[in-house]
């Protein structure tokens, strides 16, 4: 089963939504330990470099990741 979890907002900034991330990652391990997770995050504001800090800090870290990919339509940050 395939599953996408879209949650949008304007107002986060990057420790508001590292927090969110953090906060789904407590709930998955709590709820399914067992269970393989992807967490896929679009923010156009920030550089590769800052999602893949913002990637890392969750914890547990997962198993695979950060995986980045660069947007070529928005002409992506390196």
């Amino acid at each position: 089963m395939k599953l996408t979890f879209t949650i949008k907002s304007d107002h986060l900034n990057t420790e508001d939504i590292r927090a969110l991330l953090q906060a789904v990652r407590d709930c998955e391990m709590a709820t399914f330990p067992e269970k393989e997770i992807s967490v896929f995050i679009e923010v156009p504001e920030l550089l590769m470099a800052e999602c893949t800090k913002l990637l890392t800090s969750i914890k547990p870290p997962y198993d695979y990741g950060p995986i980045i990919i660069r947007n070529k339509d928005k002409g992506g940050q390196t």
